[in-house]
C-alpha cells in the first residue's frame, strides 16, 4: 500500500465524517467541501486510479494531473473561505476571492490543454510556454491563497477559547504554511529549469510530494481537533451533572418550587447541566432560612475535630448544614431575625462553580461527618423532625 493510498483513505474518512454538516452553515458548507476537494484530488495520486484515468482517455492525454489540480484550487478557494468565515465573520473580498476562482479555473484549463502533454520540456522552443503558464497560474492562486490562510488561521489561534481549538487551529495553519513551501518550491525549480535549463525530477517529486503530503495531513488533523473539543466538553459536562445530580436531587426535592417545568432532552446535557446548576442555587437559597449561622460554624468546628482535611472543610462545612436544613423543612419553620448561612458557590467562575458543587455532592451523599452532624444537630434541637429519607419524583435533569 502507497503513502498515497493511505494519505487519501485518511482524507476520505475525515471528508465523509464531516460531510453531513455541510447543511448547517457557510463555514461547515466550506469545510466540508474542502475535504471532499482534498480527498478527491489526492486519489487521482492513487497509482491504480491514476492509470485508469488516463487510460480511459488515451495513452497520450494524462487527464489526473490536470483534475487533481484543479480540485487542489478549488480546496484551497474553500479553505479560505472556512477560515474567513471563522476568524472574520465581517469578510474579507468574498468577491475578489471567487473571481480569481473564476478565472484560475479555465486559464488551467486552456494552459493544460494547449501544452503538449507530456512532450513538453522547456528547452523545446515557443511551445513549452503553456506548461510554464499553466504551472505558474497553478502555482500563484495555491501560493497566494495558501499564505492568506496561514495568515488567518496563525492569527485566530489567540482568540480560540478551547486547547484544542488553539491546536486545531495552529495545526492547520502549519498545513497551510506548508502549502505555501510547497508553492515556493515549485517557483523555484521552475526558475532554475528556465535559467540554467537543469532539471532535478527526483529531487522535485520528492520535496513536493513529502511537503504536499504533510500539510494535508496536518489540514486533516487539525479539522479534527474543534470537534473533538466540543465532544471533550460534552463528556466533562456530563460528568459534572452526573456528580451534582444526587445534591440537586436532595435539594430539589426540600424545595421542589425552584424547580423549572420545562422539559430538557436528555441528549442536552450542557443545557441540563446549567439549569441543574442554577436550580440547586436556587434551592440552596431557599434552604438557608430554616437554619441560622451558628449551625454552619457548629459544622466547620465538627470538620475540624474529625481532622477532615483542610481542603475540605469548607466543602463539608456546606454539606452538613445543607442536610440539616433539608431535614428542617419537614416539619420546623423558616427563622427569622437571624443571620442565615452564606452560600459558598457565591462569586465563583464557571469552573470552579462546578468544582464546588460536585464537591459539596460528594459530601453530602458519603461523608460520615455530614451524617454525624445531623445525628447531632437531632439530639440537641428538638425543632428538627426526624423522619425516612425521601425519594425525589422529579426527572427533569
Amino acid at each position: 500500500m502507497t503513502t498515497s493510498t493511505v494519505v487519501s483513505g485518511a482524507l476520505w474518512v475525515v471528508a465523509l465524517w464531516r460531510l453531513p454538516s455541510i447543511r448547517h452553515s457557510r463555514k461547515q458548507r466550506s469545510l466540508a467541501l474542502t475535504l471532499a476537494a482534498l480527498a478527491l484530488a489526492m486519489t487521482f495520486e492513487v497509482p491504480q486510479v491514476r492509470d485508469a484515468v488516463n487510460a480511459a482517455v488515451g495513452a497520450d492525454v494524462r487527464l489526473s494531473p490536470l483534475l487533481k489540480h484543479l480540485l487542489g484550487v478549488t480546496s484551497a478557494a474553500c479553505l479560505l473561505d472556512f477560515v474567513v468565515a471563522v476568524v472574520r465573520p465581517q469578510g474579507l473580498a468574498r468577491r475578489i476571492r471567487w473571481a480569481a476562482l473564476g478565472v484560475t479555473l479555465p486559464l488551467m484549463t486552456g494552459f493544460y490543454a494547449m501544452a503538449n502533454w507530456p512532450n513538453a520540456e522547456v528547452s523545446e522552443g515557443w511551445r513549452p510556454v503553456f506548461p510554464v503558464l499553466y504551472t505558474a497560474v497553478f502555482i500563484l492562486y495555491i501560493g497566494i491563497s495558501m499564505v492568506a490562510a496561514s495568515w488567518l488561521f496563525l492569527g485566530g489561534v489567540r482568540h480560540s477559547r478551547r486547547f484544542l481549538g488553539k491546536v486545531g487551529l495552529g495545526l492547520l495553519g502549519a498545513g497551510t504554511l506548508l502549502g505555501s513551501l510547497y508553492a515556493a518550491q515549485r517557483v523555484a525549480f521552475v526558475f532554475i529549469r528556465l535559467v540554467t535549463g537543469r532539471q532535478y525530477p527526483d529531487l522535485e517529486n520528492i520535496v513536493s510530494t513529502m511537503l504536499k503530503q504533510w500539510s494535508i495531513l496536518a489540514i486533516a488533523l487539525g479539522v479534527c481537533l474543534p470537534p473533538l473539543s466540543v465532544a471533550v466538553d460534552y463528556l466533562r459536562a456530563w460528568r459534572a451533572l452526573r456528580q451534582i445530580r444526587p445534591l440537586w436531587v436532595q435539594l430539589t426535592d426540600a424545595a421542589p418550587h425552584v424547580v423549572l417545568s420545562v422539559m430538557i432532552r436528555r441528549t442536552r446535557v450542557p443545557l441540563r447541566l446549567e439549569r441543574c446548576v442554577i436550580e440547586i442555587e436556587d434551592a440552596c437559597l431557599a434552604l438557608r432560612e430554616y437554619v441560622s449561622v451558628d449551625v454552619r460554624d457548629r459544622a466547620r468546628a465538627l470538620a475540624h475535630l474529625e481532622a477532615v482535611p483542610p481542603n475540605e472543610i469548607d466543602e463539608v462545612t456546606e454539606a452538613c448544614w445543607l442536610r440539616v436544613a433539608v431535614d428542617c423543612t419537614r416539619g420546623g419553620q423558616r427563622l427569622e431575625g437571624v443571620d442565615h448561612p452564606a452560600l459558598g458557590v457565591t462569586g465563583r467562575d464557571r469552573q470552579s462553580e462546578l468544582d464546588w458543587l460536585q464537591a459539596v455532592s460528594r459530601a453530602y451523599v458519603s461523608s460520615p461527618v455530614v451524617r454525624k452532624f445531623l445525628r447531632q444537630e437531632k439530639s440537641v434541637d428538638c425543632s428538627v423532625v426526624s423522619g425516612p429519607e425521601r425519594v425525589s419524583s422529579h426527572d427533569h435533569n
